[in-house]
């Protein structure tokens, strides 16, 4: 009896295994197929990808390009792709050999090394000719094609920014078209940059490929027919037009190298339109670091003098400013003997050879009268908005051109009002210290604003996106003048000083005067932090002073010295103007 029921529970319990096991597999091969498992696998798609030998032509993301039409963000690069599981002792290798003039043992070599479909390894870029040559060969498996590549980083590293596979955010902001099947899991989007900002517009809607069939031994499985396939839609890939000056964006990345600039970076623009001609910010990220580095073009940082524009333009607007008053510029702000003993100066002299005494005593002043001084005319030169361009794009009410663009600040949020009453903090913060913190793209914009008479623009750093025929999808307008600007007489003035920064010898530009072409600026050398042994060493300008074109803003964040921000300022001043001529003679 004890047998009996032992056989029972057995058998029960294989029924049980055995139709868990069918309901397993079941659930593999119809049920689960599209949605396997909590990570959500397509076991049709992974199945029919093992199965798949495939090179990838163009991943059919959008692309960038400059305001020339001159690739940004990729290359196409001519390439002979091969799928070594087709090659056979039948292939015309001398003949090949001839055509890329490389020893045929080493193609041989090349293709037997291959474990999957690859580029051939060439020493030269192949010709047009060439390429036609080893097509019309006609071999299954051989194809000379122009492939897509992604520009290698640190070119216009935080501007265009980088791409990556990311399911999560696919799932949530493209449940649509992965439903639809036009994208997958493992389709690239935007990490950081205008490729996250823009990434609605680019991201991919099917990928050109070269495709191979194999069943489980890798033998062919239709035959040796390699398919060919591309997107069904043909105003697909779109393209953005940025504003982006490639050989300008090329001149500053090559002089925040050669200065050896570890941390800062600079930025550029157009004066008449405040288009973004380059950015680059220092330290570059790679794969691992994209979260790490941020741009700090585009965040908040101390200005340090640079911001005395800000209290130098409300003196002059609330009358302030008398030329026979002079200021002991012996003392600092804290009422000992300065560092620097610039002696009695007047007001403009005060500005040119940047003494904090005067900016002090002038800002404690208007305090009086005026509590919010600092902060209105910050504004009013747009140092506290986001400098960006930013605005409805069909159901996006909020588009940015930049990625996480931070606002400015004069207080910080955390301490009380009180913290900033007394004359000391009044007068430190109208120096650019304290807690003043601006974003050296809101400091360009602010020189643009400034030579072109006083306008506020937003910065572009695109014109529009366009179809993959050039149509145009969206126009990017002007933003213009959105802002209380200042009188014409205090940008005239404004203008004055800037240039008499740089012309007085005892200015503190005075070593731009070198250049064959005038510049106004303002220098700015602010501490990071109470203790800290490191500054932030600043100059924002525009030129030429007398018919302005570009506002340029440099900051060394990292063991700077003035002398060397001044250097790189000049290098890329003078090769932004060289390129300008030429182009204008073009």
């Amino acid at each position: 009896m004890l047998s009996r029921k032992r056989t029972i529970a057995a058998g029960v319990i294989i029924l049980i295994s055995i139709i868990g096991l069918i309901y397993r597999l079941a659930d593999i091969q119809l049920i689960s197929t599209k949605s396997f498992s909590k990570n959500h696998v397509n076991l049709i798609e992974e199945s029919v990808n093992q199965r798949t030998h495939r090179f990838t032509i163009n991943d059919g993301r959008g692309y960038f390009l400059d305001r020339n039409g001159e690739l940004l963000s990729t290359d196409v690069e001519p390439q002979v792709v091969v799928f070594p599981s087709l090659y056979t002792k039948d292939w015309p290798v001398n003949t090949i050999s001839n055509i890329l003039h490389i020893p045929s043992e080493r193609i041989e070599n090349m293709i037997l090394s291959m474990k999957k479909p690859a580029a051939l390894m060439l020493p030269k870029e192949l010709t047009l000719q060439q390429m036609n040559q080893i097509n019309e060969l006609e071999i299954p498996g051989l194809y000379a094609q122009l492939v897509t590549k992604r520009k290698p980083l640190p070119f216009a590293n935080h501007v265009i920014g980088a791409v990556g596979e990311d399911p999560d955010l696919i799932k949530e902001k493209y449940r649509d078209k992965l439903e639809k099947g036009t994208i997958s899991t493992s389709t690239k989007t935007g990490k950081n940059g205008m490729q996250f900002t823009f990434d609605p517009f680019l991201i991919s809607e099917g990928e050109t490929q070269f495709i191979y069939h194999v069943d489980r031994q890798g033998n062919p499985l239709f035959g040796l027919d390699v398919k060919y396939r591309a997107q069904t839609n043909p105003l697909y890939p779109l393209h953005v037009t940025t504003t982006i000056d490639k050989k300008m964006q090329e001149a500053v990345e090559k002089y925040l190298s050669e200065h050896e600039l570890e941390a800062g970076g600079a930025v550029l623009l157009d004066v008449e339109t405040s288009e973004l001609l380059a950015m680059a910010s220092r330290p570059v990220f790679n794969s691992e670091t994209i979260y790490k580095h941020e741009n700090k073009m585009t965040s908040h940082q101390i200005p340090g003098s640079i911001f005395k524009i800000v209290t130098a333009a409300a003196s002059i607007e609330k009358n302030k400013v008398q030329n026979d008053t002079l200021y002991d510029c012996n003392v600092n702000i804290y009422g000992k003997e300065d560092e620097r003993k610039l002696g009695m100066l007047n007001f403009e002299d005060s500005f040119a050879q940047s003494c904090n005494k005067t900016f002090g005593d002038l800002a404690n002043e208007m305090a009086g009268e005026d509590p919010d001084f600092i902060e209105d005319y910050a504004s009013k030169l747009g140092l506290l908005d986001l400098n960006g361009w930013r605005g409805q794009i069909y159901h996006y009410d909020d588009f940015s051109h930049f990625y996480q663009e931070e606002r400015g600040q004069i207080r910080n949020s955390n301490k009380k009002i009180q913290d900033y009453q007394s004359p000391l903090a009044i007068s430190q913060t109208a120096i650019g210290q304290l807690d003043v913190k601006i974003t050296p793209l809101a400091a360009a914009n602010m020189m643009a604003t400034i030579a072109r008479g006083g306008e506020w623009s937003e910065v572009k750093a695109a014109k529009s996106v366009n179809f993959a025929n050039g149509t145009e999808l969206v126009a990017f307008k002007d933003h213009m003048g959105q802002k209380d600007s200042l009188s014409p007489y205090t940008i005239m003035r404004l203008q004055s000083l800037l240039v008499k920064t740089v012309r007085d010898e005892k200015g503190t530009g005075h070593t731009l005067q070198s250049l064959p072409f005038q510049v106004a600026g303002k220098t700015g050398t602010a501490q990071k932090g109470d203790k800290s042994n490191v500054f932030n060493k600043w100059f924002a300008g525009y030129f030429p002073a007398d018919k302005p074109k570009f506002a340029l803003v440099v900051v060394d964040m990292k063991h700077g010295t003035l002398n060397r921000t001044m250097s790189v300022y000049a290098d890329i001043a003078k090769r932004v103007m060289e390129i300008s001529d030429s182009q204008e003679e073009d």
